[in-house]
This record gives C-alpha cells, sequence and structure tokens, in this order.
C-alpha cells in the first residue's frame, strides 16, 4: 500500500542515517497484530537486524499451555477471526509467513489477514504493567539481559555492540573463532517491542544509556548501533526523551496520517465490480468514491462497505453502514479544535492524543477524522449528506466540465440564423452579472449554467437539450453540496458517456 510504504520508507531512511527511532502505534493496531506486520517488514530490510524477545513473551512461552496460538482478529474486529495453524511459541519468528506478503488474488488480504498468529493473544493495556494474569510470577530477565542473550554475550550488552561498531568502524576480523571473521556489513538496529515489555522505565533507561555510552565512544552515524522501539504511548514513560540522547538521535515516528486517499483506491479498485457497460463503470466509480470518503481511514469499514452496498440513496447507505459497524461504539469526544495544521502534522496534536491511542481518531486526505462512523448513522446530522456530495463532486465534476468544454467547441456552428456570437454570450450573462454590469465572458469560461440560460438561441435536438438541462441541474445541486439522488445519478451516467455530435447523425 503506498501510505504504509511512504511510512516505512521514512523510518527506514532515519534508522540507516544513524538515528534511532520510538515508533509509536494506536492500541488497536497493535492488538490486531498489525503492528508487528509491519515492524517486521521494516526491520527484515536491514541487514542485522536483532529482535528482543520481551517479557511477556518469555512468560507465554512457558510450557504450561499459555503459549498456544491463537487467531489475530481484524484491527476492529466484530466477530472472531479463523482459526490460524499451530505455530511453535518458541521460535517467534515463524508465527508470520515467509513469503514476500503479496498475493496476486487479494494483496490486502495476504498482508493483513488472519492467516497469521501471536503466541499469547493481543498483548496487555499499555497503561497496566504487572505479571500475567494465570501465569506464576518469575524472576524475569531484564532487557539488558535478554539483549546480552540475543548478542551472545553475558556481559554488559552495550559493551558487545561498542565491540562490534569498532571492527566495522576499523574494518578487522573478529577474534571469536571461524564463524566471526570479517566485520559485520551494517551497524546492528536492536528492535524492542514496548507492549511485550513490562518496564516501561527499563526501555526508556536503556535507550538513554546506550546513546549516552556511543556518544562517549565517539562512534559517528555510519558505524553506530541504532534502536527501533515499536511501543503505544503507555509503553513508555512520558520523560523518556525529557533527557539524554537528543533528538539529533532519536526521532519520534507516529502512526499517524498514513492511510491515505489513494490507499482506499487501490484497495477498492482491486476487484472491480462487474458492469454491462459505460454508464455501469461510471456509477460504479461514483459508489467507490462515496465508500472511500464516507470510511476514510477506516479501512475494514471501505472494503466490507464495498462488498454490501451496490450504490443508491442516503437512506440504503446509512442502513449499510450500520450493518458492517461493530455494535460497540467508542465514545468519542469531537471538541478537538478544527486546525488544519493538525491533520497535516507528523504526529496527534495533545488534545487528540488520547482518541488516537484508542484508535478512534487519525488523519486522512489532510481532515481529521473519526475512524469509527457511528455519528453517521445520526439521520438528523448533514455529515453523511455532505460527504456522499464530495465524492460525487470529485468523480462528476470533472466530466461535467469536460462535457461543457466539448458543448462550447459546437456552439458557433449551432447558433440560430442571424444569432451572433457575442449576442449569445450577452443573453448567457447571469442575473447576478446584469445586476452588476459585468461583461460577458469568453465563450470558453461559459459554465453550464451559462449555456443552458441562453440555449434557446441554438438549434439543438431534443435529446441535446435534455443532456444540457440534466448537467446543468446537477452542476447546480452539487455546488451547493447537496448529492443526487440515485435516479438523477443515472441520468448524470447517461448524459456524461455520449458524445454531444451524435445526435447530429441519428
Amino acid at each position: 500500500m503506498p501510505g504504509p510504504r511512504r511510512h516505512l520508507d521514512r523510518l527506514e531512511r532515519d534508522l540507516r542515517s544513524g538515528r534511532s527511532c520510538v515508533w509509536y502505534f494506536p492500541d488497536p493496531v497493535v492488538g490486531s497484530g498489525r503492528a508487528e506486520l509491519f515492524l517486521r517488514e521494516l526491520y527484515n530490510r536491514f541487514e542485522e537486524p536483532i529482535p528482543v524477545p520481551g517479557t511477556i513473551t518469555l512468560l507465554a512461552d512457558r510450557p504450561g499451555g499459555h503459549g498456544s496460538a491463537v487467531a489475530i482478529p481484524p484491527q476492529r474486529a466484530t466477530a472472531p477471526g479463523p482459526e490460524a495453524p499451530s505455530a511453535g511459541a518458541s521460535n517467534h519468528f515463524t508465527l508470520w509467513h515467509d513469503d514476500d506478503g503479496f498475493d496476486a488474488e487479494d494483496p490486502y488480504g495476504a498482508m493483513l489477514g488472519a492467516l497469521v498468529a501471536a503466541p499469547a493473544g493481543p498483548p496487555p493495556p499499555s497503561g497496566r504493567r504487572g505479571p500475567v494474569p494465570g501465569v506464576a510470577t518469575l524472576t524475569s530477565m531484564s532487557l539488558g539481559e535478554r539483549l546480552a542473550k540475543e548478542l551472545g554475550v553475558t556481559g554488559d550488552p552495550l559493551s558487545e555492540l561498542i565491540r562490534r561498531a569498532n571492527r566495522l568502524r576499523h574494518d578487522v576480523p573478529g577474534d571469536d573463532g571461524p564463524e566471526d571473521d570479517a566485520p559485520p556489513s551494517a551497524p546492528p538496529l536492536i528492535v524492542v517491542r514496548g507492549w511485550e515489555e513490562d518496564s516501561p522505565e527499563e526501555t526508556g533507561r536503556l535507550l538513554r544509556t546506550a546513546h549516552a555510552t556511543f556518544r562517549d565512544e565517539g562512534l559517528d552515524a555510519g558505524h553506530r548501533p541504532r534502536f527501533l522501539i515499536a511501543a503505544r504511548v503507555g509503553d513508555l514513560p512520558s520523560s523518556a526523551f525529557g533527557v539524554g540522547p537528543s533528538h539529533d538521535h532519536v526521532t519520534l515516528h507516529w502512526w499517524w496520517r498514513v492511510w491515505t486517499r489513494l490507499d482506499s483506491e487501490v484497495l477498492l479498485a482491486w476487484r472491480p465490480r462487474p458492469n454491462e457497460g459505460a454508464a455501469e463503470a461510471l456509477l460504479h466509480r461514483v459508489t467507490d468514491a462515496v465508500v472511500a470518503e464516507v470510511c476514510g481511514p477506516d479501512i475494514d469499514s471501505a472494503l466490507a462497505l464495498r462488498e454490501t452496498w451496490q450504490g443508491g440513496d442516503l437512506d440504503s447507505l446509512r442502513r449499510a453502514l450500520a450493518g458492517i459497524l461493530p455494535r460497540e461504539a467508542a465514545v468519542l469526544d469531537r471538541t478537538w479544535p478544527r486546525r488544519m495544521s493538525t491533520a497535516h502534522a507528523s504526529a496527534p496534536s495533545a488534545e487528540l492524543r488520547d482518541a488516537w491511542s484508542t484508535g478512534t481518531v487519525d488523519s486522512w486526505d489532510g481532515h481529521v477524522r473519526p475512524v469509527l462512523g457511528h455519528h453517521l448513522l445520526d439521520p438528523d446530522s448533514t455529515e453523511l449528506r455532505t460527504l456522499v456530495c464530495h465524492a460525487q463532486n470529485r468523480v462528476l465534476l470533472p466530466l461535467v466540465n469536460e462535457a461543457r468544454a466539448a458543448f462550447t467547441d459546437l456552439v458557433p456552428g449551432l447558433l440560430r440564423k442571424e444569432i451572433s456570437l457575442d449576442y449569445f454570450r450577452e443573453q448567457a450573462r447571469s442575473q447576478y452579472q446584469v445586476k452588476k454590469q459585468l461583461p460577458a465572458a469568453p465563450l470558453v469560461e461559459l459554465e453550464v449554467a451559462d449555456l443552458q440560460r441562453a440555449s434557446r438561441l441554438l438549434t439543438l435536438t431534443t435529446e441535446q437539450r435534455r443532456r444540457l438541462d440534466i448537467l446543468c441541474d446537477a452542476r447546480n445541486l452539487l455546488s451547493h453540496l447537496q448529492p443526487l439522488a440515485h435516479r438523477q445519478l443515472m441520468d448524470v451516467a447517461q448524459a456524461l458517456i455520449r458524445d454531444w455530435v451524435a445526435d447530429d447523425v441519428e
């Protein structure tokens, strides 16, 4: 998908430049397993990734039944997902497919479907830390000890990272045997999943200490080990980056403004609707545009709505939307300031942080949009009607303008006898232009309404006149944010797929 790929490219660029990154996800994206999917997609781009198993994972992997695999639900599940194939809980990496994640039949389903498994279900809420319920309390390994184990040492893991950095910097072989006879090809990337750690303070402390140590050793960006910490807001202390590493060494990335309209359009266009002709194809374009506009960043709802709604009026759309939304509606405070800078920023603003963390709000197409569309079900609200009108405008107005331009090319040849083009332009002026004594516009600048106003001066067939009336009415309605009814859409589609000069041949 274009949006997530662009997001991952930014993270990769920062990591390759020698910076460590903290990657914040909303809680539902982590609970669904999608954060893990994108995390692995990112660190597999690197030559030396070192994922550190989490404390929660280690506890869940203990014998006793707590390490069994369960199916990962959709991002916002309404029903249990299909059973996932059993996976060995002790092998963290067997939980994901080894293919390239692309399915020619359904790329989104292959990427984000329920064919993956998690070792112990969704992680605990980010605000709760401590022993996992139902699991015996053990003296768990600290994050530093687990990192040392992954590095194959028993001492200080930072000393081992410095040793590897020096080998890379000086391009010298190691002294640990034949398997260590060549310098590493790139600095290691340490991957920590904050939602699998039981101590947010320990995670933040490790990152601060590591960068202080690397700075004291004089490691430059090209040789410095870097950390990638994926977390929810509650998985790290709020003061983790108040002191210690500067922002030259650590950058924050938020799963915010990732999904775009282009992602929605790619997903909806992947499996085209069956059609019987040009008019049906245009109607399907309008229907898909409505689905994308109404669902916005809620990709799951967009895919479900496309399957259940084949087009129609607002009431049918509202019923279809009610059918695909979960029954449990999140309480969403929509009193945040309507600031455009918030939608275009790289992170949710402070007043949106809680709503973003619970997965109920996101930035999409330059707007801050609720992810769950329950507010659109209110029949007294005009928001659904406005969104539908925006979608119809996006598809139809360029085509109406194209039809207008084609018609203006024919106007000189359609003028009645003894009617000059200048007189036609004068008669095409609106009442406002006449009242303000504004000059007549050039022919190429006349709007559909202007052409229709002076159409009595043209020799038009009945069908041409009817088509001009249809386009004029549609243009006026859409300009005043009044969506077209289904019958009107069908008439507009027929008017737009026919050529003006075809009537002369009939």
